[in-house]
């Protein structure tokens, strides 16, 4: 991990469309609920300079994974051979679309049309997978793959469509798009005009639609869409604005994690920290969605482990804001998920008036979700903070993996997966 300050040089912030003072977060104007803003607030410097690759991964983590793989060493051999036995991943991998309009939210007043949005989970996935393969092969085959998928949806895709749920297409098939695209940028059979053809795409049909939604709610109170919502609409900016280089959108996103009106503020995504007893290891972390049911409440571990990641390889500590609160909501969900014992519960009512009094144990209780390896790595094998539940939850389902093989619906697409291969340390 390279330190910040070999990334800070003066960048041209007069290039970009939007500067980063031309946003609010939908908070009045009065800072006076001390608690969304606090001196441990983590900032954009304005001269901030992006690394790439640099979302999910950093060059050093292909060159671990692809010398680790070649001398055939455990655990990266294990989890390439898991990523390569997934369809997604093929070189010969046909295309579920691209599609005009992306629909997630069809059969409705808004969009008549049905929804297709599986398309999109489904290529998105194989240009990331095939993204990888070549980076850890360097067989063109998988290149040209990734990017015919890449090129074929910006000449296609122009718009996104459907009710409120269009705000989830949005974010989360918007980072994932993003994530190959910002793997294969070095790649020299990208040609220029493709590459910036696609970016432009990113900000034309992809953007528009989570910076609205972060901004408006869609006229509802802040607290009305669930903590998934936000997230994956801040992770999708956040992917854009680094494949774009663009400095303003992603003060933005970090603005928002740390003083946002919706729940994608971390202090409210993670909204309550409960004192550890003499079975835990650390404190735990109530999720906003504990009390709703267990599947959105992992996606929500997903997705903060991605924006976390994301920021780490630009050098920002998301990871480790708030003395580790990340970690802390991880160890809480894998403890009820994973290990199946009973959590602490603080009740939470939304502005709607919904309230939840417990933990919510449906039939998503136990399910599993390529998540674990991610923060698995980060805090106990990098940083040696011992988590026996997450610990737990990755052993489960090492060597991790991804792309439907936990769920065939959308929400084994939520995350993008292969953790073993690709965040061991």
């Amino acid at each position: 991990m390279r330190n910040i300050k070999t990334k800070i040089a003066i960048a041209v912030i007069s290039s970009l469309t939007f500067i980063a003072c031309s946003y609010d977060y939908g908070l009045p104007q009065s800072t006076a609920d001390s608690d969304t803003t606090t001196t441990e607030d983590i900032t954009v410097p304005s001269n901030f300079v992006f690394a790439h690759p640099g979302l999910l991964h950093s060059q050093e983590d292909f060159d671990r994974m692809k010398t680790n793989v070649q001398n055939n060493v455990d655990p990266w051999i294990s989890g390439y051979n898991k990523m390569i036995s997934n369809s997604h991943a093929s070189a010969t991998y046909a295309m579920k679309g691209p599609v005009v309009t992306l629909i997630r939210g069809g059969g409705s007043v808004e969009e008549p049309l049905p929804d297709n949005y599986s398309t999109a989970f489904n290529d998105a996935h194989a240009a990331y997978l095939t993204a990888i393969r070549w980076k850890i092969t360097g067989d063109v085959a998988y290149a040209n793959k990734s990017i015919q998928i890449l090129n074929a949806w910006a000449a296609t895709c122009t718009s996104i469509s459907g009710d409120s749920n269009k705000a989830l297409g949005a974010g989360i098939y918007g980072y994932q798009f993003a994530n190959a695209a910002e793997i294969m940028r070095d790649y020299s059979g990208w040609n220029a005009t493709d590459l910036e053809k696609f970016k432009k795409w990113m900000l034309d049909v992809f953007y528009p639609v989570n910076y609205n939604f972060l901004q408006t709610h869609y006229k509802t109170c802040n607290s009305h869409y669930w903590a998934n919502w936000d997230l994956c609409n801040l992770a999708s900016i956040m992917s854009i604005a680094v494949l774009n280089d663009d400095v303003a959108k992603y003060t933005y996103v970090i603005n928002y994690l740390m003083k946002g009106a919706g729940n994608g503020q971390l202090k409210k995504a993670i909204n309550y920290i409960h004192p550890k007893t003499s079975n835990d290891d650390i404190d735990l972390g109530q999720i906003q969605e504990s009390g709703r049911d267990q599947g959105h409440a992992l996606m929500v571990i997903g997705l903060l482990g991605s924006i976390a990641q994301m920021s780490y390889t630009q050098g920002l500590d998301v990871y480790g804001y708030n003395d580790n609160m990340i970690l802390k909501a991880a160890e809480y969900e894998a403890k009820f998920n994973a290990a199946k014992l009973a959590v602490p519960f603080t009740a939470y009512t939304n502005c709607n008036n919904i309230t939840h009094t417990k933990a919510a144990d449906d039939a998503a209780r136990g399910s599993l979700r390529p998540i674990w390896e991610r923060v698995y790595n980060h805090y106990t094998v990098k940083k040696g903070i011992k988590a026996r539940y997450i610990k737990m939850a990755r052993d489960i389902v090492y060597p991790e993996g991804g792309s439907g093989e936990y769920d065939v619906n959308s929400g084994g697409y939520d995350d993008l997966g292969f953790g073993t291969l690709l965040y061991s340390r």
